[in-house]
């Protein structure tokens, strides 16, 4: 039983640096798909946590996000040229 509290607590502090995809602390992150068009960013409270990820996503693109809606705990934006 130690040595799975042992595992557990390492995991949760390892998870807190492992990406910077997680804008939360904890063990799940947050996901971010969409293509040069849209982008979802899921396991957000709002949309302004989510926006510094969904930015990036569609710089790959030469675009920038614009805020369309929230579905739940998915913040969705349209990628738009700059």
């Amino acid at each position: 039983m130690r040595q799975v509290t042992v595992v557990f607590l390492a995991s949760v502090i390892l998870s807190a640096c492992a990406s910077d995809a997680h804008i939360y602390p904890g063990l799940f992150g947050q996901r971010v798909v969409g293509n040069e068009n849209y982008v979802t960013v899921s396991n957000v409270w709002n949309e302004m946590d989510a926006l510094p990820l969904a930015d990036r996503h569609c710089a790959q693109y030469g675009k920038s996000a614009r805020f369309t809606h929230m579905e739940g705990n998915r913040a969705i934006y349209d990628c738009v040229n700059r």
